[in-house]
């Protein structure tokens, strides 16, 4: 090669080392930024063949080699995900910009405050499942009207607490406000995609002390597949707290995404093209045992820190449950001798005619479950609630 050629392929080689991955930097915030669907799930597994193909493309040796067997490894992952988000459209999300962000400790939630307009459509009919308008407050928390201070109970969890579909008064912890009067502060600290690890991580860090002091209790609605989050075995997972256990307690280990064989599992599990996704984030014994271990933790921690007893409203799946050999029997008695309140808040849906307590298509709790479940948490908090009489 003349003097001249290697002049020329320095500032080539220079220009195929930045200027490809700003764009792929670039494309991964716009997919970001984009409304959620299964085609973001697409969008991302692109985006990381096309990283690995450059990497294939500047490295030499054994690390090219590498990347080329990953290349080929995510571009059949990518071809699968393809053919299931073309055969099977999933619903669209639709998010404003700033409703989910990266935030340190957490993971992730609301980047600011204010009222934040989200829908859902059906992939296939293009109607509307819900179309619903979430009010967050200065403390980036979901708005309850309950009294302005006092003690508090506050509700931890995911969609399901926070209450995704829902208007604002017809939330799990709105309708529990109003069914005590709103004579106590109520606090909605949950947030879509959570897992156990979020509540045990705020409660160590004090994220939140400034509003759980004092409080009379943390509630916590979940169910047997919350273990699959707990785990880290799920992809959305990426920025939440990762917990190891050790001699028997979790111990904060970073987060879900920091270790390479993490971030391939996490990659693979947001793959669904024959049931690959189910298969790889599917909790085990040691998930489940992880998972009560951080539920235990967070009771003892939210007792010693606040004086606070921690209620788990817990969801039965007993189909779950039985793919990994455990019961939900035994599940709640394990809770329970690990000293936290273990309420029952399964619902018949034949115990409510006429009503629907799953939002159609989609499947969060409607105003009708959080009703009832507000009044079930009511009821068994019993003496620890301030009577109307004491106001």
């Amino acid at each position: 090669m003349t003097a001249e050629k290697i002049r020329l392929a320095v500032p080539r080689r220079r220009l195929w080392a930045i200027v490809v991955p700003a764009v792929l930097a670039g494309a991964v915030v716009t997919n970001h930024l984009a409304s959620e669907s299964a085609w973001s799930s697409l969008r991302y597994l692109v985006l990381t063949l096309a990283t690995a193909i450059w990497a294939t493309a500047v490295t030499r040796g054994r690390w090219r080699d590498t990347f080329l067997s990953l290349s080929s490894v995510l571009f059949c992952a990518s071809v699968l995900l393809a053919y299931a988000v073309i055969t099977n459209p999933s619903p669209i999300d639709i998010v404003p910009p700033g409703y989910r962000v990266h935030r340190p400790i957490i993971g992730w939630g609301p980047e600011h405050s204010g009222v934040f307009h989200v829908s859902k459509i059906d992939g296939r009919t293009g109607q509307f499942i819900f179309d619903a308008h979430y009010t967050i407050d200065d403390h980036l928390t979901r708005k309850v009207l309950s009294a302005a201070a006092g003690p508090v109970v506050a509700f931890f969890g995911d969609s399901m607490t926070f209450g995704v579909g829902l208007p604002d008064e017809q939330t799990l912890p709105q309708l529990f406000a109003d069914e005590t009067g709103r004579r106590i502060r109520v606090l909605n600290l949950a947030v879509s995609g959570f897992g156990p690890q979020q509540f045990l991580r705020v409660v160590e860090t004090g994220l939140y002390d400034d509003m759980l002091i004092p409080a009379l209790s943390m509630a916590y609605l979940t169910a047997p597949w919350h273990a699959e989050r707990s785990a880290c075995l799920r992809g959305f997972m990426f920025w939440a707290p990762r917990y190891e256990l050790v001699d028997g307690q979790p111990r904060f280990a970073g987060i879900c995404g920091d270790t390479w064989s993490n971030r391939l599992h996490l990659l693979l599990s947001v793959i669904p093209a024959g049931n690959l996704d189910a298969r790889l984030g599917r909790a085990n014994g040691a998930a489940i045992d992880l998972y009560i271990a951080i539920l235990t933790r967070a009771g003892e921690l939210s007792r010693k820190k606040y004086g606070a007893r921690t209620v788990i409203l817990y969801l039965r799946d007993a189909a779950y449950t039985a793919q990994i050999g455990v019961s939900d029997d035994e599940i709640m008695r394990r809770l329970r001798e690990g000293g936290l309140m273990v309420v029952d808040a399964s619902l018949d849906a034949a115990a409510f005619p006429g009503q629907d307590i799953y939002i159609p298509g989609d499947g969060h709790p409607t105003g009708v479950a959080n009703r009832a479940r507000a009044l079930l948490l009511r009821r068994n908090l019993g003496d620890l609630l301030p009577s109307a009489s004491a106001q």
